[in-house]
């Protein structure tokens, strides 16, 4: 009898030590998956901010756009300004060259009187008439050659004006064509809350890449950020940044999506 208590007593304490090590190992286990979730919440947290200092960098970058934009907008319309006032000045220098050569024709006119009536022209003035008529055609024939040159530079400056409102208008197209692109909007289709991603009503026929960065906004707020996992030609499914989410906001399926990064050409 006191055999067995002695074999139960060492059973025991060998179950005792057993069951003594499997929590110790169970221990040192939770130790490691409490370090692994540790460091894991580390790298969210400094992925996080890097997302924030790139979406800070983003904006000022499009800001910049913005007031290049305005800038190029505005030397276009100065162009502008500036052919018109030089189609007026073509338009006064034609009236002038014409009011020079009607003055010519007059002038004409008046030599031919001059030749009609040199009959009647006395010995002594017929030389100081002749001077007087030959001058005034060398100053109309000066004036009428100073029209011509000013009129032909007002010409060449208005050929390059067109050229360089042709140049900007170009310029204006390609930025237009690039912020229009950055405005186009996709459609959330499906949401997976469980298994956190969403289905997207658009694909690479709205440029999606795997690297494009997504926004999510519902009633132009911003909701959250989703990237993109598998892209179809018009379809997308992304991942949902839970980290981006407000607390108790979710994305359904109606949101709208736009390009976190401005598209470029």
């Amino acid at each position: 009898m006191k055999a067995i208590l002695n074999i139960l007593v060492i059973a025991l304490c060998g179950g005792g030590i057993y069951f003594a090590q499997q929590a110790n190992v169970k221990h040192q286990e939770q130790i490691s998956q409490w370090e692994a979730a540790k460091a894991d919440n580390k790298k969210l947290g400094d992925n996080i901010k890097a997302a924030k200092a790139e979406l800070a960098t983003e904006n000022d970058g499009l800001n910049q756009s913005k007031t290049d934009f305005s800038e190029k907008e505005a030397t276009l319309d100065a162009a502008k300004s500036t052919e018109k006032t030089m189609q007026r000045q073509l338009a006064e220098s034609d009236a002038t060259l014409e009011e020079q050569a009607a003055e010519m024709k007059q002038l004409q006119d008046l030599i031919s009187e001059a030749e009609k009536i040199l009959p009647g022209v006395t010995a002594d003035n017929i030389g100081e008439k002749i001077a007087e008529i030959e001058q005034n055609k060398k100053d109309q024939t000066k004036k009428l050659e100073e029209l011509e040159t000013l009129v032909a530079a007002a010409t060449k400056d208005v050929a390059q004006n067109k050229e360089n409102i042709a140049d900007l208008s170009s310029r204006k197209a390609k930025r237009d064509e690039k912020i229009s692109s950055n405005a186009k909007e996709a459609v959330i289709t499906a949401v997976e809350a469980d298994w956190g991603f969403v289905v997207i009503g658009a694909g690479s026929n709205m440029g999606f890449t795997p690297q494009t960065k997504l926004l999510v906004k519902r009633d132009g707020v911003l909701i959250g950020r989703i990237n993109p996992t598998s892209i179809e030609p018009s379809q997308t499914i992304a991942e949902i940044e839970t980290s981006s989410l407000a607390p108790g906001a979710t994305i359904q399926a109606g949101d709208s999506v736009i390009l976190s990064v401005p598209a470029s050409r």
